[in-house]
């Protein structure tokens, strides 16, 4: 081959390499359009930075495993795989966007009864909770106060000065003006006449909030600082009713002659009752009609009570909301048929966190199942009671009281003579173990549940979940018969919502 030759050949070489090059550096910088995408593996951050990518459903906050993890698995795997699947949750939440703006939302008008001694550890809650959600609220205390921007209705200030300024009731309010004069710390005087006070404030501050309300609102929703509310099952349940009826509703409860909603537990009034109560007050003169009530609530007990004759004498009786409105706890609830399958609105005597992790459920449920779909008491119960009623527990009272066993050395006159019981009732005192299997020995229905502390075997017939005893000086070991547990809630399986209450 001749030096030219070859020369020619290298030349050419070189170019093909060059291109080669050139190629795969186009290649490279056009990578993006031909290279797959790997959004299923992770996302671009606003630094640019990737992140691990989330699940659809990730777990909320507030919902625990099913079931305690088993000994040799991997914990992180079974709280992943153990979520109540009757609870999912979405991410990010569109419950608070939507809240306020739902159907309905516009038409009730909520009033908070609380008191001056209490504000500041049981009302900043609601304001994180239910008052994100609600567009007309009205706060009542016996204390006229501001706060953050939000006036607080002093409720005793319409009483008569004959009453304010002379009577034993109002002995706790008078002392509220001197300390806030003196600005003092208000919590100091809890404890002490509040409940004698409290029951004065019912009936003002409805005639209140009727005189305030606008011609939208159609209901009214009273409740106190240790009332938590659904606000979606609440809407949903009023949308069954007319407002143009008279109602009024709550959990019953009775006292002498008068049945009345029980006001901690919440008490719904239409607007139709609303007007008719105000027309009655404006025809008879509202003075001639407060002293006459004033003089009535003086020797009443309870200002739920008074209500509910106030109602009467207008005739709207009141209709029964229960269970629908709810005077127990989480914790107390006898978890029945009679609210299984019902939806859940008011709980009463809660903190300031459960009012907040009831509420949290209430935002996961609706992202996960939207407004038309309401929870209830089983939805509950899965989420907050079924894993911890999956296993025995010590240190803890489970409220059992059906039948009580107690040995012969412990026993009063109250209870069952210990010699008369059948010899499984007498043994169930010695153990734990031998007052679970007293249970197991009674039928279906007459025990699903124990608890045992020496010498001492109660059995349940109705689910519940009960509390720590480790503060207290006696301590129980409680269990619930799975079985039986599963066979109750199967029974109640595809079950058809059941809305109690007047019309619904």
């Amino acid at each position: 081959m001749s030096r030219g030759s070859a020369m020619t050949c290298n030349r050419t070489t070189s170019v093909r390499l060059a291109v080669i090059f050139l190629v795969l550096v186009g290649l490279f910088l056009l990578r993006d359009s031909w290279l797959p995408q790997t959004d299923g593996y992770q996302s671009q951050t606003p630094n640019g930075k990737a992140e691990r990518p989330k699940p659809a459903h990730p777990p909320s906050p507030v919902v625990p495993p099913t079931r305690p993890v088993e000994e040799g698995k991997d914990e992180q795997e079974e709280v992943h795989t153990t979520i109540p699947t009757a609870i999912p949750t979405s991410t990010p939440s569109t419950f608070y966007e939507e809240c306020a703006k739902v159907p309905g939302a516009d038409n009730v008008l909520v009033l908070l009864k609380t008191g001056a001694t209490e504000v500041y550890q049981k009302l900043p809650t609601h304001f994180v909770t239910t008052f994100a959600c609600v567009p007309h609220f009205m706060i009542f205390s016996d204390l006229e106060q501001t706060f953050a921007n939000y006036p607080i209705h002093d409720a005793i200030a319409d009483i008569s000065p004959s009453f304010r300024e002379n009577h034993d009731d109002f002995e706790l309010y008078r002392k509220l003006q001197t300390y806030q004069q003196e600005g003092q710390d208000m919590s100091k005087l809890k404890g002490g006449n509040g409940w004698n006070l409290d029951k004065w404030k019912f009936l003002p501050m409805l005639h209140k909030a009727f005189e305030s309300a606008g011609p939208e609102i159609e209901w009214f929703l009273m409740m106190e600082a240790d009332t938590s509310v659904s606000w979606a099952n609440l809407l949903q349940w009023l949308k069954h009713l007319d407002p143009k009826k008279p109602y009024y509703m709550g959990a019953q409860n009775v006292i002498g002659d008068t049945t009345f909603a029980h006001g901690g537990s919440g008490v719904v009034v239409s607007r139709k009752t609303a007007d008719l109560m105000k027309e009655h007050r404006q025809s008879v003169g509202k003075q001639v009609y407060d002293e006459k009530w004033e003089e009535l609530t003086a020797q009443s007990c309870c200002g739920d009570e008074i209500i509910a004759r106030a109602f009467m004498e207008v005739d709207v009786p009141l209709s029964p909301a229960w269970p629908l409105i709810q005077g127990e706890t989480v914790a107390t609830l006898d978890w029945t048929e009679n609210h299984w399958c019902t939806p859940s609105v008011t709980w009463h005597h809660v903190s300031p966190l459960e009012v907040d992790t009831m509420w949290q459920f209430q935002s996961s449920w609706v992202d996960a199942k939207g407004w038309k779909t309401p929870y209830l008491y089983r939805d509950v119960f899965e989420h907050f009671v079924s894993r911890h009623v999956s296993v025995n527990r010590t240190s803890w009272n489970n409220l059992s009281s059906d039948r009580k066993f107690v040995s012969a050395s412990l026993a009063s006159h109250e209870d069952e003579d210990y010699y008369q019981l059948k010899d499984y009732e007498q043994r169930a005192v010695e153990s734990a173990d031998a007052c679970a299997e007293a249970c197991l020995l009674k039928r279906d229905y007459e025990c699903v549940q124990w608890m045992w502390t020496p010498g001492r075997c109660h059995l349940g017939k109705d689910i519940r979940f009960g509390k720590s005893d480790e503060t207290q000086d006696e301590h129980w070991t409680a269990g619930w018969l799975q079985d039986r547990l599963v066979a109750f809630k199967e029974h109640f399986e595809g079950c058809k919502v059941k809305w109690h209450g007047a019309g619904a």
